[in-house]
């Protein structure tokens, strides 16, 4: 099953028209037919042009999405894989599994962005979007993102933190639209700050077709909190397969920060998780994530958060 989908219009329309042969429609859910798996399909409308869809399904057939923004579109989208199964996207004509590189995170399409998904027969999977209107951005911000304002084509990356996630499973858990639309936006918020601590003046290129690959398994590389010894910007352009200056201009445009930088944020999130779970204390923290004292531990913290360990 091969679906075409168009990110500046309404994406569960579309759902809709090309899958009635294995689908039911009841209000805003699209209900798989028992006969070709199970699951549902919902769209959730908010105000400010802000609309949330949640794909949670088991298939017995192959799927496969193909999107595109177009190169005048005033939208923009989330695509969130919430699944514990590996899902193929293919973005800008480079194929990248999220789930194999990286965990789950936030891939945002920028207009012109072209992103092919592919997902086996008899695979469970679950994947939320937030579509959401350039007007959006301005209603709460009174301007533009700067990161988002020349960006056609760019491929822009975000993990999806502890936080993130939280907030946006409350969204879809609860069946009050208010808090869904509150949570919702609690989600947005922190994408967008997150958007916000990005450079301004990252000079944005088109990617070449293996350099988006190897970005990610670079990355992969600094993913793991625990790791006290990293590759060396060397090794890791090395992996990605390109020069250093490249290297360095091409990761900070997809994950908004360089390198070393990255593994840094990586850890600190790590840490404030746990303590917000109480599983661990600032001071077993600092050791385990490699810093000389704990008192070094605070400082990073509080510069990354903004607080210190002890008001997480």
């Amino acid at each position: 099953m091969q679906l075409q989908i168009d990110v500046s219009q309404n994406i569960f329309h579309q759902f809709a028209a090309q899958l009635r042969s294995i689908t039911e429609v009841e209000n805003n859910v699209l209900k798989v037919k028992a006969a070709f798996g199970e699951g549902k399909f919902t769209f959730y409308e908010f105000p400010n042009q802000l609309e949330l869809y949640h794909l949670a399904s088991y298939s017995k057939l192959e799927m496969s999405i193909r999107s595109q923004n177009p190169i005048d579109s005033e939208w923009l989208l989330c695509n969130i894989n919430l699944s514990n199964q590996a899902v193929e996207k293919t973005v800008n004509d480079q194929a990248i599994n999220i789930q194999k590189y990286l965990p789950s995170g936030i891939l945002i399409y920028t207009p012109q962005t072209q992103v092919f998904s592919a997902s086996p027969a008899h695979t469970r999977f679950e994947i939320a979007l937030v579509r959401f209107h350039r007007s959006f951005l301005t209603h709460y911000l009174n301007q533009d993102l700067p990161i988002l304002a020349n960006t056609d084509r760019a491929v822009i990356y975000e993990d999806l933190n502890y936080y993130l996630e939280k907030s946006l499973r409350n969204a879809l858990q609860t069946s009050n639209k208010i808090s869904a639309h509150a949570h919702l936006l609690g989600f947005m918020g922190g994408v967008i700050e997150k958007l916000q601590q990005r450079s301004a003046d990252v000079a944005f290129e088109d990617l070449h077709p293996e350099d988006l690959k190897g970005l990610f398994l670079a990355a992969a590389y600094l993913r793991n909190p625990l790791a006290l010894d990293i590759p060396s910007v060397n090794q890791l352009a090395e992996t990605a397969g390109m020069g250093i200056t490249k290297f360095k201009t091409t990761f900070k445009q997809v994950f908004g920060t360089p390198p070393i930088q990255y593994h840094r944020k990586i850890k600190l999130e790590y840490a404030r998780e746990e303590l917000t779970t109480q599983r661990k204390t600032a001071t077993e923290l600092s050791y385990e994530l490699g810093y000389s004292h704990p008192s070094k531990f605070t400082t990073a913290y509080k510069k990354q958060f903004g607080v210190v360990p002890s008001q997480a």
